[in-house]
């Protein structure tokens, strides 16, 4: 099949290769947004719309090296562009690929969870949340059993909120297809979490809402809300208060580790992933709570405190 460059395609715009890229394979629409976010940012390099024809390793890889030199944007998002643009490239028959266009390099950074005491101090503090949601329920029971479902299934936000809770039988589990990768997932709740889900479901049904089934939907437009409240709940239980990113997937980060301290070796099946526990270790499990550290034998006698020797004499 004659590829678009072949095609006389070369003075294509880019944009006008992702949409025919997405309608021609079923992909998410979050995976279109990333081939779009990365026409945008090599548009934005060259001063203009993107064309086919600019899909030449040397363009490309100047663009890379400014990608790296702006810092505008973190090491796994310039990782990203990277993959995408090489995926357009790919679809649009040019003669950009893995084996011509510099590597991004992402330095590895342990993943970071709360101890179980401070998750249960998190869910606790969402019972102090005040008001009502959009949909009538109030803030506080949405909340906390919102954080205590993720916390026990380690599912990820959206298949949360697209949750139905007749999927659960009578032992308290159910099988959910990820939206992310389209596997399905087996999920276990406490008999309290799923009390709590058919609590909110019945308040909305009496409130004549068609997605009673769906307890955890979130019922405003804006993610943004969300988050606040997120920040919120933290702000009252004091725990990590000032930093941003400790949402629902902190909450996926810390069931994660918690299961893999009570069973090594088994967190990737709680996170639904597949291939084993490399994953699981690279992004969700925290080392410093999940490994014994080592250090020499060793007998100190006294410290700094009691010989006084770090004063300038």
């Amino acid at each position: 099949m004659p590829t678009l460059r072949e095609c006389g395609g070369n003075g294509l715009h880019l944009e006008r290769v992702v949409d025919e890229y997405c309608l021609s394979n079923e992909i998410s629409a979050d995976y279109a947004y990333q081939l779009r976010y990365a026409v945008s940012r090599f548009g934005r390099f060259l001063g203009r719309p993107g064309l086919v024809s600019d899909l030449e390793p040397a363009v490309v890889n100047r663009w890379l090296v400014s990608e790296q030199d702006t810092r505008e944007i973190g090491d796994r998002s310039r990782r990203n562009i990277r993959t995408s643009i090489i995926t357009i490239a790919k679809y649009a028959g040019g003669g950009v690929g893995p084996e011509n266009v510099r590597r991004v390099t992402v330095p590895s950074k342990a993943p970071r969870a709360w101890s179980v005491a401070q998750f249960r101090d998190v869910a606790a503090a969402a019972n102090e949340l005040p008001g009502v949601l959009k949909n009538g329920v109030a803030r506080s029971a949405y909340f906390a059993t919102i954080l205590w479902f993720c916390y026990e299934t380690g599912l990820r936000r959206r298949d949360a909120w697209s949750f139905s809770v007749h999927l659960l039988d009578d032992e308290h589990r159910a099988a959910v297809t990820q939206h992310k990768t389209g596997r399905v997932h087996v999920i276990e709740v406490t008999p309290e979490t799923h009390e709590d889900l058919t609590a909110i479901s019945k308040r909305l049904r009496s409130l004549g809402n068609k997605r009673y089934g769906r307890p955890l939907a979130w019922p405003h437009s804006s993610t943004s809300t969300f988050y606040y409240w997120m920040a919120r709940v933290r702000e009252i239980a004091g725990v990590d208060p000032d930093v941003v990113g400790r949402s629902l997937q902190h909450v996926r980060r810390t069931g994660a580790t918690a299961v893999e301290c009570g069973e090594a070796g088994t967190a990737w099946q709680y996170l639904g992933h597949a291939g084993g526990p490399r994953l699981s270790w690279a992004s969700y499990i925290d080392p410093t709570k999940a490994k014994r550290s080592r250090m020499p034998p060793v007998k100190r006698h006294h410290g700094l405190g009691r010989t006084n020797n770090c004063r300038k004499k």
